[in-house]
């Protein structure tokens, strides 16, 4: 039997410790120094199963005792110790609250957690997520670290699930038969680097429809983040309207041979990662349910 701590995420740290992925690379060029207090963050409207991609927001995440440690009282202080992180704080001067730049003492297990991580989301499905990079969760993510890619398998599985929604601090594990638990590692591995792979191809095709279509500054609406859910004559439409700048004729045919590949391998991995999750419930749920016996 196995115990795996679950630790809670991050409290909600202020607003204004949120840079934009921008934001945060202005801030690493200006003061390379920056660049270990900037790090990715994760939260309920970002965290997706089994794997979790670096996405646009990154927290501030200076550690508890920070600023005792180098004597700053003040935003001015920090400013001035990290000037790169100046465009980002400089309206927040006159803030009073004492220290909000800094985060609690209760932050310091979620922000020091060793690495790999799994990740629990939260709902009736939470998504349950491979963490390998300097992610910070904010609650009411959970996280279990250290962790290996067996208790990924035990957790995703439907009876892991079922257990986690009574458990808060400390889960009991099953050991599994040394064949059975390489093989849920296996599985819940490949289940990693396919999600890995279908966000790819989703942030890929996206990422070049905006480039070749949208004016600057425009953003993809939520039915083009979605591109593979439309037929063709349904992007083409979608284009237009959310990017009022339609793929000429000429084009069309490439666009729709690049856009028919992308949602054919989508919906393939699709159907690879769902089938590997069926491999999963059918050899870890019976090893729950022999602990539970």
């Amino acid at each position: 039997m196995m115990m795996r701590t679950i630790l809670p995420g991050l409290p909600i740290p202020h607003p204004a410790l949120i840079f934009t992925r921008a934001e945060r690379d202005q801030a690493v060029i200006f003061e390379p120094a920056c660049a270990p207090l900037l790090r990715p963050l994760i939260d309920t409207a970002t965290l997706q199963s089994w794997h979790t991609p670096i996405g646009d927001r990154w927290l501030l995440a200076l550690p508890p005792g920070y600023s005792q440690r180098y004597a700053i009282t003040g935003i001015a202080d920090l400013i001035t110790r990290h000037p790169g992180l100046g465009h980002r704080l400089r309206a927040y001067t006159s803030e009073l609250a004492s220290m909000w730049w800094e985060l609690p003492p209760e932050a310091t297990a979620a922000v020091t957690a060793p690495t790999p991580r799994v990740l629990i989301g939260v709902g009736e499905r939470p998504p349950i997520a491979w963490d390998t990079g300097q992610t910070v969760a904010v609650t009411p993510i959970r996280i279990i670290a250290p962790a290996d890619h067996l208790t990924l398998a035990l957790l995703s599985a439907s009876a892991g699930r079922k257990r986690l929604k009574q458990e808060t601090g400390v889960i009991a594990l099953p050991t599994p038969p040394t064949a059975t638990a390489g093989r849920l590692a296996e599985l819940a591995a490949q289940a990693v680097a396919m999600t890995h792979e279908q966000q790819t191809v989703s942030r890929e095709f996206a990422r070049r429809l905006l480039a070749d279509f949208g004016p600057p500054g425009s953003t993809l609406s939520p039915a083009l983040q979605r591109w593979w859910e439309l037929e063709f004559r349904e992007l083409l439409a979608e284009v237009t309207s959310a990017l009022q700048n339609p793929i000429p004729e000429p084009f069309q045919p490439f666009w729709a041979a690049r856009h028919a590949e992308g949602r054919a391998r989508y919906y393939a991995l699709a159907g690879e990662i769902a089938a590997i999750e069926a491999a999963i419930d059918e050899l870890a749920n019976p090893v729950w349910q022999t602990r539970e016996q």
